[in-house]
């Protein structure tokens, strides 16, 4: 046969490891609570990209060389059109002054790469191109030759012809041609010039007979 119990009444102890447990469990979440809240209101870290800034101040016209950047992260959403790619800045020649700590772009370098893979002391230099037709012709990376008419010192008439570059490469072509873009046809007689690779020595020949040059493109 079972007997009735009575629960105990609770004594000053129990009371007290009640109103302890309470405290424990009103901190745990409190402190919960603060947690939640702090994670809430963080803003999640920015994506970031690498990019190529400038390691001292930097002259226009300086070709730039491994010392003169380093990579730093910034937050893609301040990261510049055009920014610079390691491959693209090395040897790429400033178009203007460029601050300590200012992100590289393609705007801010001239002829990067135009004379990539050329020998050692090449020099760019224009040919002007009486010929439409040769010039509308003509791409970058064509092989062309120069040749200077020489004249009669007497008489001034066309004598022949000297070759004055063989085989250089040409490095640009205008972009305009025979319709001539906006302005309408261009003149039967219009010139224009080509960018082309040549030693030194070359290019003062070439810069000697300006205003008598013919360019003859060479089969490839």
């Amino acid at each position: 046969m079972l007997r009735e119990t009575t629960p105990r009444p609770a004594g000053p102890r129990d009371r007290r490891r009640r109103r302890l447990a309470r405290r424990w469990l009103s901190a745990g979440l409190s402190a919960g609570a603060a947690g939640v809240a702090v994670w809430a209101l963080s803003p999640p870290a920015p994506q970031t990209r690498a990019v190529l800034v400038a390691t001292r101040d930097l002259p226009a016209g300086a070709a730039l060389a491994d010392t003169d950047v380093h990579r730093v992260q910034r937050p893609v959403a301040t990261v510049p059109d055009g920014a610079l790619e390691p491959a693209a800045a090395a040897g790429a020649v400033l178009a203007g002054a460029v601050r300590r700590g200012e992100v590289l772009t393609d705007t801010r370098t001239t002829g990067a790469g135009l004379l990539a893979g050329q020998p050692p002391g090449t020099l760019a230099t224009t040919v002007a191109v009486g010929d439409r037709a040769v010039l509308d012709g003509l791409r970058p990376g064509a092989r062309v030759d120069v040749l200077a008419r020489t004249d009669d010192p007497v008489t001034g008439l066309a004598t022949g012809a000297e070759r004055v570059a063989t085989d250089v490469v040409v490095l640009a072509v205008p972009a305009a041609t025979a319709s001539g873009g906006l302005l309408g046809p261009a003149p039967a007689g219009a010139t224009g010039s080509v960018l082309v690779a040549v030693d030194a020595p070359t290019a003062a020949d070439l810069a000697a007979a300006a205003g008598r040059t013919v360019l003859a493109l060479r089969a490839p």
